[in-house]
């Protein structure tokens, strides 16, 4: 038995599908049918049942399926190690991050690139959910993301102190004009612009929280899991937005007026999030480095 035979059947096991774990592997549905074939001959035992549309495994194959999984972690570890010790700093480093994080990136890049100019660099966008699942599935090697943080089999690094929230309008208005504070009543009964991720808790519960907490139902107009297209529609004056004031690091402050909410008490932090269960990369060891010192 090889290492791509487990990796095979273990694409199978979490597809449930001959088709979908083809295509994850990139390869044709006939050459895969045949290899898992091949591998329950050699186990000298069935592996998979199919129920309904559905491949399930059978005894023997849960045990080859959990054990699997445990090998190829230890397997792809083993690789990452040797590349590093081999080829010295280069390759890929993949960095997820949010668009409320994304502040974070370009001294520190522009940094890496610097000492480490071999090492390519990729950014994928997401909420902290998808970048969470991202990191488990190797697509990317740490996330920067903002609390509240998806708990999933991840080491968290905070890198800032707590911030607070805000009320952002287009410039002058909604509020008045010589007004810098407002209070989560007022806000109430604005329009306002949500930040919704598409899965698990984040700003949005928070916000809530917030105003559960004075008895308050806030008016939303429009909910989106992208700050960008909500900051956005905020600018063109069609409502307000709570979020952390650094969210606003991609715009240009004068388009907006910001005000400090005089009785929110929530707040968030920003976080690297890394794998517990596996080694990561010098490349992403080096830029963890950077963004916490």
């Amino acid at each position: 038995m090889e290492i791509r035979h487990v990796r095979y059947f273990v694409t199978v096991v979490q597809e449930g599908q001959i088709t979908t774990a083809a295509q994850k592997l990139n390869m044709a549905q006939p050459p895969l049918s045949q290899q898992i074939r091949r591998l329950e001959k050699e186990m000298g035992t069935q592996l998979l049942v199919r129920v309904g549309k559905k491949f399930l495994p059978t005894e023997a194959g849960e045990l080859l399926y959990e054990r699997g999984i445990e090998l190829l972690k230890e397997f792809d570890d083993v690789v990452d190690i040797v590349k590093d010790t081999g080829e010295g700093l280069r390759g890929t480093l993949q960095i997820g991050c949010v668009k409320s994080c994304l502040h974070h990136l370009p001294a520190t890049i522009r940094f890496f690139h610097e000492q480490w100019p071999n090492v390519h660099i990729q950014i994928l966008s997401g909420d902290p959910f998808q970048l969470a699942a991202s990191i488990h599935d190797r697509e990317i090697d740490v996330a920067l993301v903002r609390s509240p943080h998806p708990q999933d089999q991840l080491h968290f690094t905070p890198l800032d102190e707590e911030e607070p929230f805000y009320f952002i309008t287009a410039k002058h208005q909604w509020i008045a004009t010589n007004r810098q504070t407002v209070t989560m009543k007022e806000i109430a009964g604005l329009p306002l612009f949500a930040l919704h991720r598409v899965k698990g808790i984040g700003i949005y519960e928070l916000v809530h929280e917030a105003f559960k907490h004075h008895g308050l139902t806030p008016n939303y107009i429009c909910e989106s899991p992208d700050a960008t297209t909500l900051l956005t529609l905020v600018e063109s004056g069609l409502g307000g937005i709570m979020l952390p004031e650094a969210v606003l690091s991609t715009f240009s402050k004068d388009n907006f007026s910001i005000y400090r909410i005089t009785d929110c008490h929530v707040t968030t932090t920003t976080a690297l999030i890394t794998p517990k269960d596996r080694h990561i990369s010098r490349a992403a060891q080096h830029f963890k480095d950077l963004l916490v010192q």
